[in-house]
Parts: C-alpha cells; sequence; structure tokens
C-alpha cells in the first residue's frame, strides 16, 4: 500500500508539471486523430485497412513529417487532416522547446552542484583549499584518477565554493563531463550523500582553513569524517588536520589516514638543514621533477616464501630498487579504538550493540618497515614498494 502511494504521488506530480500536461495533451491528439482518421477513411477500397494504419498516419501528421504514402480521401479525413496538423505545429515545437529548456537547465543544476551524481569507481574531494588543485595534479600523475582495473575515473568535487569558484576550477582542470560538482556543506549527510560516497574508490578531505580558526576547521573535519562513515563504511577515506592534537580524533572517527598539515613540511625543512640536496631527492623521488619513481607491487605467494634478501635479487636483475615492504590496511571498528579501562568508551560501545548498528568504523592505515634485513620472512607481508630503474619509466 505504501509503495503504491508513492509511486502515485510521483505519477500525479508529473501529470501536474508543465511537461506532463504538454505530454499528456500530445497523447490525446494522438489518440484523437487516429480514431477520427480510421472513422472517416476505413471503407473497403481505400488505404486505411487497419487501427495501426490510422495511428501511422496520424503520427506522420501530427509531428508535420508529411510522408504522402498515406492521404486522406473523404471530406471528414481532409478536416481531420487539417486539425491534426495546425495543432501538431503548436503542440510539438513546445514539447521540443519544453525538452530543450530541461536539458539546459539540468546543466546548469549539474554545473551547480544540485544534482546526484550517479557513478562508481570515481574519486571524491570533500572540501577545497587553497592546495586542491595541486593535490588533483598529484592523483593524475600517480595514475589514481586511472587505473588498469576500473579504467578512467571520474573527480567528484564537494564543497561550498561560489559559482565563479567552481568555474575557475572546472576552467583550470579541462576534465569535461568528467568532472561533476555537489555544493553545500561537508558536514551535512544530505549533500554527502548526492556524491555517492558508497560507490567511490577512494575519499579525500582538505581541511577548510579559510576565514575560520585551525581548531573550527578541525571540527567541521570530524564531522565530516563522522558522516562519511556513516553512509560509506568501506571506503579508503584520507584527510588533513590543522592541529597534531586533532588527528587522533579523526583516526577514531575511522579515517584510514591523516596528514598533519605543516608536519611534512617542517620535517622537510629540517632534512634541508641537514642536507640541501635531501629535498632535491625527495622532489625527484615523489615525481616533482617530472614522473613518479615509486612503484607498489602485491607479493605473490610464491614471493612470499621468499626473504627480504632474495627478493632484492629478483628485482635488481631487471633495475627495479626494493625499498620497503607493507602490510596492507585491515578492517577496524570501535572495539580496536575504544579504552577498555574508560567507563565512557564502554558505554559508547554498548549503545552501538544494544541500537544494532555495525561497529565496523573504516580501515585502519597500513604497516610499512623500510629496508628490512636479508633475512625478513615476506610471508606476513602483502606487497613491496620499490624504485623503477632510471630517470624514465
Amino acid at each position: 500500500m505504501q509503495y503504491a502511494k508513492v509511486v502515485g504521488d510521483v505519477t500525479l506530480g508529473w501529470c501536474r508539471s508543465p511537461f506532463g500536461k504538454l505530454t499528456l495533451l500530445i497523447f490525446a491528439m494522438l489518440t484523437f486523430g487516429t480514431v477520427g482518421f480510421w472513422f472517416f477513411e476505413h471503407y473497403p477500397d481505400g488505404e486505411v485497412h487497419n487501427f495501426f494504419g490510422a495511428m501511422w498516419w496520424a503520427v506522420v501528421t501530427l509531428t508535420t513529417v508529411g510522408y504522402g504514402d498515406m492521404v486522406p480521401g473523404t471530406v471528414g479525413g481532409k478536416l481531420m487532416g487539417v486539425f491534426v496538423m495546425v495543432c501538431g505545429i503548436g503542440l510539438v515545437s513546445t514539447l521540443t522547446g519544453n525538452m530543450a529548456s530541461m536539458l539546459v537547465e539540468r546543466k546548469a543544476r549539474k554545473r551547480k552542484g544540485l544534482l546526484k551524481v550517479n557513478l562508481k569507481n570515481h574519486v571524491i574531494i570533500v572540501g577545497w583549499n587553497e592546495f586542491g588543485l595541486e593535490l588533483i595534479q598529484g592523483l593524475r600523475d600517480n595514475h589514481v584518477l586511472e587505473s588498469k582495473e576500473h579504467g578512467v575515473s571520474d573527480l567528484v568535487l564537494v564543497n561550498p565554493l561560489s559559482g565563479d569558484e567552481r568555474e575557475s576550477i572546472a576552467f583550470q582542470l579541462e576534465m569535461g563531463e568528467r568532472l561533476h560538482f555537489v555544493w553545500g556543506s561537508i558536514t551535512q549527510e544530505s549533500v554527502l550523500q548526492k556524491a555517492g560516497l558508497d560507490r567511490a574508490k577512494v575519499i579525500y578531505m582538505l581541511s577548510q582553513h579559510e576565514n575560520q580558526s585551525s581548531k573550527d576547521a578541525d571540527q567541521e573535519t570530524l564531522y565530516a569524517a563522522l558522516a562519511i562513515r556513516e553512509i560509506a563504511p568501506q571506503v579508503r577515506l584520507f584527510g588533513e588536520v590543522a592541529l597534531q592534537e586533532n588527528r587522533k580524533h579523526l583516526l577514531r572517527a575511522g579515517v584510514t589516514e591523516i596528514l598533519v598539515r605543516g608536519q611534512l613540511t617542517s620535517l622537510i625543512l629540517s632534512l634541508m638543514g641537514a642536507n640541501p640536496s635531501m629535498w632535491t631527492f625527495l622532489q625527484e623521488l615523489i615525481g616533482m621533477r617530472g614522473n613518479n619513481h615509486m612503484g607498489f607491487k602485491d607479493l605473490t605467494d610464491e614471493e612470499k616464501n621468499l626473504n627480504w634478501g632474495e627478493l632484492m635479487t629478483r628485482f635488481r636483475s631487471d633495475g627495479r630498487l626494493p625499498l620497503a615492504l607493507c602490510q596492507v590496511s585491515k578492517q577496524l571498528s570501535l572495539e580496536d579504538v575504544l579504552d577498555e579501562g574508560s567507563a565512557l568508551d564502554q558505554f559508547i560501545l554498548e549503545l552501538f550493540e544494544s541500537s544494532g548498528q555495525e561497529t565496523n568504523i573504516g580501515e585502519s592505515g597500513p604497516h610499512v618497515i623500510a629496508n628490512p634485513s636479508d633475512e625478513e620472512q615476506l610471508e606476513s607481508y602483502d606487497a613491496v614498494l620499490f624504485l623503477y630503474p632510471g630517470a624514465a619509466r
């Protein structure tokens, strides 16, 4: 009964719309023309021997196509033809104009970020700041926006930017129909749901620190992370925070990994103080001076039976240089992050269990061990990070 009521409400709403009314009027005119033409022209020696022929004449006449393969021979049929032709000119042109207007309006609504995104395996960036374009360029350079498994991925930007700012971003990225906007507050679940979070390949969160304090920006990011994990608990989620003390809160909210704003800069500056060539090396390594030289490869069952020294010999035979071993991320639950000794944490866990809600909060970040000893066995690892040979890949 409830389903029938919903279908009835949707149908009634469509019929009341201008486009719906126009469609119904055209359908009524086709029915009237078909019945009238068949009535006047249906006789043994005439061209109309069945109802389908009358309908064919009505469609051809109403749309002003006029093939001429069937013409009325009676006065009544000719009067019917005049009536259908006169009405058809106005109705069809009005329908065409309405359809064009609907397409233009839909495109405008899409550019404004007001439409729901119907995508799969796309990349989402929630929030925006001055480094957003650099992030997207990095995603391009590191082939995150394209893969052998999923092909070329679309990009969805969720933020409250103005129309002019969105147009500027679209102009600079030159992604065409592969770029989508969802406009609104990043903390509102209704806005986030339009981005198709649960079908995304990966989600990034940028700190919106412009026009607000670092504390408020991190709070907004935390609220967004909680809403995202409510909608898409399984999708990889990466983000940034402005204050170091808020990193643990984002991890508890289910973010896969968090980068503290300015932390990496401080570390690189300290390395430059020790030796200026360190920064040049890092730029070359991560692709800031051209191609990204780092690679990632899943270990085969055969390779997991080796140790690090044996794997090193295999990789060096074709010029690749292994750097580190990796254990990929694992699923985290509330039990993993809540403190057993905290009464508040236990109360939160009991609330989740009593309400029947899932306690899964996403994935933990990967574990990486750099330059292990030659005797390190590979059976407990999932992948290897390595460098491609030479200056070109």
